[in-house]
């Protein structure tokens, strides 16, 4: 957390905001705007939440231009206008975070480290975590505890392994990467197929990688399969919720967002800035477009181009599917007329 005592006015000026009010305000803490005390800094981002304004008690907010916020009384609080609502919360946040306590600097007594590892400069490495033989852990990385390195993985500098991560051998991952707790990366992928008798399905190796980029976020027990024969790939800046399961020899693009319990098959492409909402499920061997957006809860059977919106089950594009919904909700009313 930033020790430095901010006001609205230095407020408005880090974010680059707009100060419509009282500048000397001090901001003592965030909240949101039903929840705030005097002194919280909030965010009302439509106009939906402006017309609380009133009734709340914090002392200053951030708002998007162009959002009326009826009455306002600048003798007493503070609106800070921005051109970006999100961009600027993220910076309002950054200030009150609360630093994760990390292991000592250094190499814990306990961790088991092959002699073949190599290990950068400044790393911290926590108790009972394994290196193995070839690992590479680059300068700055920290390693809480329990994680295994498997044979021939690399981490990059700065990247953070949360406690019970595991990176299967032979796979990479980029710089200044998050992995949380108990990520698991390059586990087999889900491949068999029944034996010639019939008696019994036959495991299909996989012999592939896979390769994180740089920036890559991976929340809590989410799973990344290794390629059958080549890598299964995630672009640099992506990031992935908790509970998502990314099969063998996917190729996820850049800055892609993808929520929670998202499951996606083997083989299936994303494109670039691509954004999925929760609980998708997406077949194998489907290629979804630069900046295409799935809405939670779909199901993926055919490709997706760039740019589009889908939902449904099956998904159809945005529009489409909102017509499906409101016919559904009207069939009720429609049986009962029928039925009389």
């Amino acid at each position: 957390m930033d020790s430095m005592q901010h006001t609205a006015g230095s407020l408005a000026e880090l974010i680059g905001a707009r100060l419509d009010g009282l500048a000397t305000i001090v901001c003592t803490g965030v909240s949101s705007l039903s929840e705030a005390k005097q002194g919280d800094i909030t965010f009302m981002v439509s106009e939906k939440y402006s017309r609380d304004w009133k009734q709340s008690n914090a002392s200053i907010a951030v708002v998007p231009n162009g959002i009326e916020v009826p009455n306002h009384d600048g003798e007493t609080r503070a609106l800070l206008w921005v051109e970006d609502a999100d961009v600027s919360i993220a910076e309002v946040l950054s200030l009150f975070e609360v630093e994760v306590d990390q292991p000592a600097l250094g190499i814990h007594d306990s961790v088991e480290l092959a002699p073949s590892a190599k290990i950068g400069k400044d790393v911290r490495i926590g108790p009972f975590t394994i290196i193995e033989k070839d690992a590479v852990v680059g300068d700055g990385v920290c390693i809480h505890g329990n994680a295994r390195l498997a044979r021939g993985s690399h981490v990059g500098a700065g990247t953070i392994l949360h406690s019970g991560v595991v990176i299967g051998h032979d796979c990479t991952v980029g710089e200044n990467c998050i992995l949380f707790g108990n990520v698991v990366i390059g586990a087999d992928g889900f491949g068999y197929c029944a034996s010639l008798d019939k008696t019994h399905l036959m495991k299909i190796p996989h012999i592939g990688n896979v390769e994180l980029g740089d920036n890559v976020e991976i929340g809590a027990n989410s799973c990344i399969d290794r390629g059958k024969f080549s890598s299964t790939i995630v672009g640099s800046g992506t990031k992935l919720d908790n509970l998502v399961q990314i099969g063998h020899n996917c190729k996820i693009g850049q800055n892609c967002a993808v929520s929670a319990t998202t499951a996606i098959a083997g083989s299936v492409v994303l494109g670039n800035w691509v954004q999925i909402g929760g609980n998708v499920g997406i077949v194998p061997h489907v290629v979804i477009g630069d900046g295409a957006k799935i809405a939670a809860k779909s199901g993926i059977m055919n490709n997706i181009p760039a740019g589009e919106s889908w939902m449904g089950l099956p998904a159809v594009p945005l529009k489409e599917g909102l017509r499906q919904w409101a016919a559904v909700r009207k069939l009720p009313k429609l049986i009962t007329q029928l039925n009389k």
